[in-house]
C-alpha cells in the first residue's frame, strides 16, 4: 500500500529501509565515490574486481564505498553467472528546498561531479559559486545545445564570468557528448535562439 505524509511520499512502494543518507550528499563532494557510483550505473552487473580495475581508489576503498552505497539504497547487489557478487545502480532524485529555491540532485549531476579531476572547471564552479549555480548552469548548457539559450544568457542567469561559462560549457559538451559529431559548443547569438518565449523570459531576468 502506498501512502503520503508531510515528509514521505510513496511509502510502501520502495525499499523497506534506507540508511546512510550522508552518502547522497557525499556524492557531490567526493569525486571517487561519485565515479564509483557512475561506473556501476553505466555498467550494470559489474563486479567488485572489475570496479577495482576501473576506478582510481584502492581495493579496500572500493569495498568500503560499495558498502556505503548499498546501505544508502543507491546500488543493489546481484549475482552474476560466475557466482561473484555484482552490482546495479539505482536511479534516484533527492530534492531540497532552501530559501524558496528547489534543487533536485540526480545521477546525471553526479556523473558530472565524477569528472571533476579531469575537468577542474567543475570543482571551481561548485566551490566558488555553489551547487545551485552548478546545477542551474548544467541545465542551461543542455538548453544551449538545443539552441534555446546563448552563452551570454547563461552567464547572466548564473552570474558566472563569460570565460568561466564558456569553459563550463565546453566541459559539459564533452562529458555529455552534446553536439553529436562536433562536440564543441556553438556560440549562439540572441537572434539564433529558437524559443522566443524562453528568450523573453531570460531577458526579463
Amino acid at each position: 500500500m502506498s501512502y503520503d505524509t508531510e515528509h514521505v511520499r510513496n511509502a510502501g512502494n520502495g525499499p523497506a529501509m534506507i540508511t546512510g543518507l550522508p552518502t547522497f550528499t557525499d556524492l557531490l563532494t567526493n569525486t571517487n565515490l561519485a565515479d564509483l557510483y557512475t561506473t556501476i550505473r553505466r555498467s550494470p552487473g559489474v563486479t567488485a574486481p572489475e570496479l577495482i580495475d576501473q576506478v582510481a581508489v584502492s581495493k579496500k576503498t572500493v569495498y568500503e564505498y560499495l558498502h556505503r552505497l548499498e546501505r544508502a539504497g543507491l546500488i543493489s547487489e546481484t549475482e552474476n553467472s560466475g557466482g561473484t557478487s555484482a552490482y546495479d545502480a539505482e536511479e534516484f532524485e533527492l530534492t531540497l528546498t532552501i530559501r524558496g529555491i528547489e534543487i533536485t540532485i540526480t545521477p546525471k549531476l553526479v556523473a558530472v561531479i565524477a569528472q571533476s579531476d579531469e575537468y577542474p572547471i567543475i570543482k571551481r564552479v561548485c566551490d566558488e559559486h555553489g551547487f545551485v549555480t552548478f546545477a542551474l548552469a548544467h541545465d542551461l548548457i543542455n538548453a544551449h545545445s538545443d539552441g534555446d539559450v546563448t552563452i551570454r544568457q547563461i552567464a547572466t542567469l548564473t552570474n558566472l564570468s563569460h570565460g568561466t561559462t564558456y569553459d563550463f560549457v565546453e566541459a559539459l559538451y564533452e562529458i555529455h557528448n552534446l553536439g553529436g559529431d562536433d562536440p564543441g559548443p556553438t556560440t549562439y547569438t540572441p537572434d539564433d535562439v529558437v524559443d522566443a518565449d524562453l528568450e523573453s523570459a531570460l531577458t526579463d531576468e
